[in-house]
């Protein structure tokens, strides 16, 4: 019996050394480096990672580049959640008062897609005379401090631990230089909060203030105990029911506390981060714009927050914000649903995306166009679509991806302004615009028909066609639906001159001008609107009797503004058509499916017509692949392979292909041209594919 006992007693023993056995991320790196059992938080551009657990929660953690991470495995166990004994103070935001108004539900839209403000001063002034008087709608409204006004400035501090803290110092801070200090002499009980206000004479320019707390006591974490503020931030506010943050209180989230607000001033952190590491041509410092948590509102209902956001005017005391509210069954039980551990040890990508629509940054996804049966490929019937051209970005796919490089330069151009609109830099366009077409040699393409057909718009039947500079352009119905598919006729026609270009006409609008500075002028979209639905045209391009089909966003025009070409701007398509000096293009072109995703693509030499001719000579053939039924910019035709004279078929690897986003369908496509002296290539000529099926 005491054999056995002692036996018991040792497996007893090992099962729970067991069960203390840590289980935690691996980050695995691409020069074979591995951090097994560690604590690693996604930044999106970067992982920030603590190598054991007595390190989570304080700065002593590592910073790994996403390009150098290979693989991340996240994985987080009930002992994640474990409650230690200690206090944790944290500085979950800093106020400032008085408030600056912003413009969030201010701005209607008529049935032409403009956005005109509604105010008080606006009294009975017609919508087209209000469209274009923004600044006179805002008379007496207080959107920026001026120089040496005095500032309150109130850190709020929170003991987000399971005991009570001790008394403790604090320091203020302005552009990390000390302005003050002093200490609290109380205790700070579980879930307690104080206050610390400073007045602050206002100064122009990018300026930060630090709060700071100093203390000897051991805490669950201490990156929680400092905010580094810009002041020139847009100010959000948070309102969140109380039962939320009493059960945040029971997990530990992704920074290593057991805080809702901690949680969630770290999304504010991320947005900056990603803010300055977002540079582009139009952004080459990144964005000067930043964001700031200036409120926390706790409610027992959401609407009991609403008098609190507004003054008596209904203006917004605020340029944003996000609400965490109580389903009836949560207020009712007391018992309220949490994430799962997954993810509130995560990132949540969707809050930095959601709250770049509160600065009036658009869903490009928006842009994406599943195609209808009014368009089709001719090859197969399959409908023509179209992916955003850059859809690895906040505002398409939220994290972990930087913003776009049309939102760096909105945000620059108008980081001191109130926020409330949204997407009015869609206005935006070069005063002229122009195609460039190109052959697959990258030579102009000389009398090409030129057809642009838009999304959300129908042409007007009754409408009389207009002329600008030898372009046709068709009016089309306004009756305020964007949410039309591309528009079954037309509504550009023209040709490419002896430069392979077409102008194309600024359409007339219905003129607006936003508080931003942006102008809807006569341009080739239209009646643009903010949301995306009319910001897509598909250009069908016919020569030689052959027609192909391509896209242009209006985003494309904007970025171009952005980048300065804001007179003029040249958007050059190439095409797969033949120069005048390519040599015979092949005959014949098949495709046969030999299994073990392997294809082969054979063809016939051209026939020689005229002997010795050297444009005729063929050195060799190019074999091209393509994926998708996108539009021939959207997913061009990509080299596979590239032969001799004598060879007239290859075996393609099917695995091998560009790693681009193929999203509506991976209908294959295969063609072979000619490649003449100099490489001068001949049209491509594709091989038969079976019809669509649905």
């Amino acid at each position: 019996m005491k054999k056995l006992a002692l036996t018991v007693s040792i497996c007893t023993a090992a099962m729970l050394i067991m069960s203390a056995v840590v289980v935690a991320d691996t980050l695995e790196l691409k020069d074979g480096k591995i951090y097994k059992d560690c604590y690693a938080r996604d930044e999106g551009i970067h992982f920030l990672v603590w190598e054991k657990m007595e390190d989570v929660g304080t700065p002593k953690m590592l910073v790994i580049p996403r390009s150098a991470v290979k693989e991340w495995k996240h994985e987080r166990k009930e002992t994640w959640d474990a409650k230690p004994s200690l206090p944790d103070l944290s500085v979950t935001f800093i106020e400032m008062n008085p408030k600056l108004q912003g413009l969030h539900g201010k701005v209607d839209y008529d049935k032409y897609g403009r956005p005109i403000l509604r105010t008080p001063s606006r009294g009975n002034m017609p919508d087209d005379e209000a469209a274009m008087k923004p600044e006179e709608l805002t008379k007496g409204c207080k959107f920026n401090y001026k120089p040496g006004e005095e500032i309150t400035l109130t850190a709020h501090v929170k003991n987000v631990g399971f005991v009570t803290a001790k008394p403790f110092s604090y320091v203020w801070l302005i552009d990390g230089r000390e302005v003050s200090r002093g200490k609290y002499t109380k205790q700070l009980k579980e879930m307690e909060e104080t206050t610390f206000p400073i007045k602050y004479k206002w100064q122009e320019g990018q300026h930060t203030a630090t709060f700071r707390i100093i203390t000897d006591e051991k805490e669950i974490a201490t990156i929680n105990n400092e905010i580094n503020d810009p002041l020139w931030g847009y100010s959000f506010f948070y309102v969140v029911h109380k039962g939320q943050v009493a059960a945040w209180h029971t997990i530990r989230n992704a920074c290593g506390t057991f805080s809702f607000e901690d949680y969630y001033r770290w999304h504010i952190d991320l947005m900056n981060t990603l803010f300055a590491a977002s540079v582009y041509p139009c952004a080459p410092t990144g964005i000067k714009a930043r964001v700031r948590l200036d409120r926390i509102l706790y409610v027992d209902d959401l609407k009991d927050a609403q008098p609190l956001l507004n003054d008596k005017d209904g203006f917004g005391l605020h340029q944003g914000g996000w609400m965490w509210g109580a389903s009836d069954e949560e207020k009712k039980s007391g018992k309220f649903n949490l994430p799962t551990r997954e993810w509130y040890t995560n990132t949540e990508w969707s809050l930095p995306h959601e709250l770049g629509h509160q600065l009036g940054l658009v869903d490009y996804y928006a842009i994406d166009y599943q195609g209808n049966e009014d368009h089709v490929w001719p090859d197969n019937g399959e409908p023509i679509c179209h992916f955003q051209n850059h859809p690895e970005q906040m505002m398409h796919w939220h994290g972990p991806n930087l913003y776009g490089e049309l939102d760096a330069g909105y945000l620059n151009m108008t980081w001191d302004k109130p926020r409330g609109h949204f997407g009015d830099y869609y206005f935006a366009t070069p005063a002229e615009c122009f195609l460039q077409i190109v052959d697959v040699n990258g030579l102009p393409l000389v009398g090409a028909k030129i057809e642009c057909f838009q999304r959300g718009t129908e042409v007007d039947p009754n409408g009389q066609p207009q002329q600008d500079q030898g372009v046709t352009y068709y009016p089309v119905i306004e009756d305020g639906d964007f949410g039309k598919p591309l528009s079954k006729q037309p509504v550009i026609v023209g040709s490419t001159n002896n430069d392979g270009i077409m102008r194309l006409p600024n359409r007339p609008v219905m003129p607006v001008r936003t508080f931003n500075g942006y102008e809807r002028k006569p341009n080739p979209f239209g009646n643009m609107d903010v949301v995306g639905g009319r910001d897509l045209m598909m250009i069908k391009i016919t020569y030689d009797n052959k027609p192909t089909y391509y896209f242009l966003e209006l985003y494309d025009l904007c970025v171009q503004w952005f980048r300065g070409n804001k007179d003029k701007a040249t958007f050059v398509i190439k095409t797969p058509y033949r120069s005048t000096s390519s040599p015979l293009a092949p005959t014949d072109v098949k495709v046969e499916d030999i299994g073990g995703d392997k294809v082969k693509i054979s063809w016939k030499a051209p026939k020689v017509i005229r002997e010795q001719q050297y444009l005729d000579r063929v050195i060799g053939y190019k074999v091209y692949r393509r994926i998708g039924p996108m539009g021939l910019n959207d997913r061009p035709w990509f080299p596979v392979a590239t032969v001799g004279p004598e060879t007239t078929e290859v075996i393609i690897d099917l695995k091998q292909r560009p790693e681009d986003v193929y999203w509506f369908t991976l209908t294959n496509r295969y063609a072979v041209s000619s490649l003449g002296e100099l490489s001068m290539e001949s049209e491509l000529v594709e091989a038969p594919i079976p019809p669509f099926k649905k």
